[in-house]
């Protein structure tokens, strides 16, 4: 994959989670899409992540 390729992460659960620390060992921006912007989102965004609000359903 290149890191110019921006990934969605749908949700910021436990796959997501392990999803995004392989990705971003690797230098690949990543992007979450959650529900609600509450404490679950700031710690992504403070882990590096873009975080959008949003529901796939």
């Amino acid at each position: 994959m290149v890191a110019n390729n921006l990934v969605l992460i749908p949700g910021a659960g436990g796959a997501g989670r392990t999803v995004f620390e392989h990705l971003r060992a690797q230098n690949v921006p990543v992007r979450f899409m959650v529900r609600r912007d509450d404490e679950r989102a700031a710690e992504l965004r403070a882990l590096g992540a873009d975080v959008v609000i949003g529901d796939l359903t």
